[in-house]
Protein backbone atom coordinates (compact mmCIF):
# COMPACT_ATOMS: atom_id res chain seq x y z
CA UNK A 1 0.00 0.00 0.00
CA UNK A 2 1.09 3.63 -0.91
CA UNK A 3 1.66 5.57 2.03
CA UNK A 4 -1.03 9.00 1.72
CA UNK A 5 0.70 12.35 2.43
CA UNK A 6 -1.55 15.52 3.72
CA UNK A 7 -0.53 17.59 1.15
CA UNK A 8 -2.09 21.64 0.08
CA UNK A 9 -2.83 23.04 -3.24
CA UNK A 10 -3.20 26.32 -3.47
CA UNK A 11 -4.85 28.08 -6.21
CA UNK A 12 -6.47 31.33 -6.98
CA UNK A 13 -9.73 30.73 -4.66
CA UNK A 14 -7.14 30.14 -1.71
CA UNK A 15 -6.14 26.63 -1.09
CA UNK A 16 -7.24 22.93 -0.02
CA UNK A 17 -5.69 20.18 1.80
CA UNK A 18 -5.91 16.87 0.32
CA UNK A 19 -4.64 13.41 1.11
CA UNK A 20 -2.38 12.06 -2.27
CA UNK A 21 0.11 9.67 -2.67
CA UNK A 22 3.95 10.42 -3.48
CA UNK A 23 2.86 9.47 -7.35
CA UNK A 24 -0.30 11.64 -7.63
CA UNK A 25 2.09 14.39 -6.11
CA UNK A 26 4.92 13.97 -8.91
CA UNK A 27 1.76 14.16 -11.00
CA UNK A 28 0.12 16.90 -10.01
CA UNK A 29 2.82 18.86 -9.90
CA UNK A 30 4.01 18.13 -13.40
CA UNK A 31 0.78 18.39 -15.33
CA UNK A 32 0.60 22.37 -14.40
CA UNK A 33 3.78 23.91 -16.19
CA UNK A 34 5.45 26.20 -13.30
CA UNK A 35 4.19 24.69 -10.31
CA UNK A 36 6.05 25.02 -7.08
CA UNK A 37 6.85 22.43 -4.63
CA UNK A 38 7.40 22.59 -1.29
CA UNK A 39 8.61 20.31 1.17
CA UNK A 40 9.18 21.32 5.01
CA UNK A 41 9.34 24.86 3.77
CA UNK A 42 12.29 23.34 1.48
CA UNK A 43 11.46 24.15 -2.92
CA UNK A 44 12.13 20.98 -4.68
CA UNK A 45 12.21 20.23 -8.19
CA UNK A 46 8.68 19.02 -9.54
CA UNK A 47 11.04 16.21 -11.48
CA UNK A 48 12.63 14.96 -8.17
CA UNK A 49 9.58 14.73 -6.13
CA UNK A 50 8.51 11.30 -7.26
CA UNK A 51 12.13 9.79 -6.25
CA UNK A 52 12.62 11.81 -3.12
CA UNK A 53 12.53 10.01 0.68
CA UNK A 54 9.51 12.41 2.20
CA UNK A 55 8.89 11.22 5.78
CA UNK A 56 5.76 10.74 7.14
CA UNK A 57 4.75 13.99 9.02
CA UNK A 58 6.63 16.27 6.10
CA UNK A 59 4.69 19.55 5.51
CA UNK A 60 3.78 19.13 1.40
CA UNK A 61 2.46 22.33 -0.36
CA UNK A 62 2.06 22.77 -4.28
CA UNK A 63 1.63 26.44 -5.15
CA UNK A 64 1.02 27.89 -8.79
CA UNK A 65 3.71 29.37 -10.45
CA UNK A 66 4.36 33.13 -9.87
CA UNK A 67 2.63 34.75 -13.24
CA UNK A 68 2.42 38.81 -13.79
CA UNK A 69 -0.66 40.34 -12.99
CA UNK A 70 -2.63 43.20 -14.29
CA UNK A 71 -1.06 46.17 -14.09
CA UNK A 72 -2.25 48.33 -10.87
CA UNK A 73 -4.99 50.68 -11.36
CA UNK A 74 -6.26 54.19 -9.85
CA UNK A 75 -8.97 56.23 -9.69
CA UNK A 76 -8.75 59.13 -11.96
CA UNK A 77 -11.42 62.23 -12.33
CA UNK A 78 -11.06 63.65 -15.37
CA UNK A 79 -12.49 67.11 -16.01
CA UNK A 80 -13.83 68.45 -19.20
CA UNK A 81 -16.99 70.78 -20.37
CA UNK A 82 -19.30 68.59 -19.05
CA UNK A 83 -18.15 68.42 -15.90
CA UNK A 84 -16.30 65.76 -14.61
CA UNK A 85 -16.26 61.80 -14.64
CA UNK A 86 -13.97 59.18 -12.18
CA UNK A 87 -12.67 56.49 -14.34
CA UNK A 88 -10.39 53.42 -13.40
CA UNK A 89 -7.52 53.49 -15.35
CA UNK A 90 -3.78 51.47 -15.75
CA UNK A 91 -0.65 54.21 -15.43
CA UNK A 92 -0.17 53.87 -19.59
CA UNK A 93 -3.85 53.97 -20.33
CA UNK A 94 -3.31 57.82 -17.96
CA UNK A 95 -0.13 58.88 -19.40
CA UNK A 96 -2.12 58.03 -23.21
CA UNK A 97 -4.97 59.82 -22.23
CA UNK A 98 -3.06 62.84 -20.75
CA UNK A 99 -0.89 63.12 -24.12
CA UNK A 100 -3.41 62.48 -26.95
CA UNK A 101 -4.90 66.07 -25.54
CA UNK A 102 -2.23 69.02 -26.17
CA UNK A 103 -2.69 70.69 -23.17
CA UNK A 104 -3.78 68.81 -20.56
CA UNK A 105 -2.80 69.49 -17.21
CA UNK A 106 -2.36 66.28 -15.22
CA UNK A 107 -2.61 66.52 -11.01
CA UNK A 108 -1.15 63.68 -8.95
CA UNK A 109 -1.42 64.36 -5.15
CA UNK A 110 -2.80 68.01 -6.46
CA UNK A 111 0.70 68.44 -7.67
CA UNK A 112 1.16 69.50 -11.33
CA UNK A 113 3.15 67.48 -13.43
CA UNK A 114 4.60 66.65 -16.55
CA UNK A 115 2.39 64.55 -19.06
CA UNK A 116 5.79 63.13 -20.39
CA UNK A 117 6.58 62.23 -17.14
CA UNK A 118 3.30 60.43 -16.48
CA UNK A 119 4.18 57.14 -17.82
CA UNK A 120 7.33 56.71 -15.98
CA UNK A 121 5.93 58.38 -12.33
CA UNK A 122 6.15 56.68 -9.43
CA UNK A 123 2.54 56.41 -8.21
CA UNK A 124 1.37 55.22 -4.74
CA UNK A 125 -1.53 53.30 -4.81
CA UNK A 126 -3.59 55.66 -3.01
CA UNK A 127 -3.24 59.09 -5.30
CA UNK A 128 -5.39 61.35 -6.07
CA UNK A 129 -4.70 61.71 -9.78
CA UNK A 130 -6.54 64.61 -11.89
CA UNK A 131 -6.34 64.98 -15.17
CA UNK A 132 -7.60 68.51 -16.51
CA UNK A 133 -8.18 70.44 -19.79
CA UNK A 134 -5.64 73.09 -20.62
CA UNK A 135 -6.87 76.69 -20.22
CA UNK A 136 -8.55 78.09 -23.12
CA UNK A 137 -8.82 82.09 -24.13
CA UNK A 138 -12.87 83.34 -23.25
CA UNK A 139 -14.64 84.94 -26.09
CA UNK A 140 -13.40 88.41 -27.14
CA UNK A 141 -15.55 91.25 -28.04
Amino acid sequence: MDNTFEVEIADKSGHSVVQMTQEQIAEKAQSAPGTWVFVNDQLVSTTDVANMNIDAGSRIRLMPGLVGGNAPTFNVEIADKSGHSEVVMTQAEIAEKAQSAPGTWVFVNDQLVSTTDVANMNIDAGSRIRLMPGLVGGNHC
